[in-house]
């Protein structure tokens, strides 16, 4: 599969559902907090996890999902629709419920709690390599 700008990238980029029970995250419900959006662009720019991996992302009230999935638009960084096929890394909400609101102090506090979260695993997983 090809990746980048254009009409016929957009005509041959696959399409795919959002996972069942699951929406997409849409201009309707808000910006996507910083952390998530943040983790996202990491996991999808992670040429090493293929297409379709998931990866679960708490925000207080509800837990979102992240899939590395080709999708035929993306943004600029002016935030201008650009059309082509893309890897991105999709946020999804479980379907029928509202995403959190989100204000400066919510998306301090997820980062925060993002960056525990990571130092944690690293320091699980080198122990765990250290005892092999």
């Amino acid at each position: 599969m090809a990746f980048g700008t254009g009409p016929q990238l957009a005509a041959q980029c696959p399409r795919v559902p959002a996972p069942d029970g699951w929406k997409a995250w849409s201009d309707a419900d808000g910006p996507i907090p910083d952390a998530l959006a943040a983790r996202a662009r990491a996991i999808s720019g992670d040429q090493n996890l293929p297409l379709g991996v998931t990866e679960s992302f708490p925000l207080p009230g509800v837990v979102t999902l992240i899939r590395v999935e080709p999708r035929a638009w993306d943004r600029d960084a002016q935030g201008n629709l650009v059309e082509g096929c893309f890897r991105v890394g999709a946020v999804y909400l479980p379907a029928g419920v509202a995403p959190p609101a989100t204000t400066d102090s919510l998306s301090r506090t997820i980062g925060i709690l993002t960056a525990i979260s990571l130092a944690v695993g690293t320091v699980v997983t080198i122990a765990t390599w250290r005892k092999k």
